[in-house]
């Protein structure tokens, strides 16, 4: 069974093994990679400020932050996330 995209673009498939159902969650993570590459182009050059927009993190990752007891805890999961995933990088001054 597929229940095709949700708005965050998360895909939902179930499928039967044996006497167990299996869920498969995916999703397409190319338009939020474009857009990110854009505004890393767009922010080329920039200086530091507050409030500063650094990356766009997936609702799929996101979710599993919400599940992140604590605003420090939550903070340095979404920090060390951006660095190792640096294509959802939009400001390139964060990676260096």
């Amino acid at each position: 069974m597929d229940e095709g995209l949700d708005a965050y673009g998360i895909r939902k498939q179930v499928t039967f093994e044996g006497d167990q159902a299996v869920t498969k969650l995916t999703y397409n993570a190319e338009p939020i990679l474009e857009a990110c590459k854009a505004e890393r182009n767009a922010t080329s050059g920039e200086r530091w400020g507050d409030g500063r927009k650094v990356g766009s993190i997936p609702m799929a990752v996101y979710n599993q932050v919400l599940k992140i007891p604590g605003a420090t805890e939550r903070q340095v999961f979404i920090l060390k996330w951006l660095k190792t995933n640096p294509a959802f990088v939009t400001f390139d001054k964060f990676l260096t």
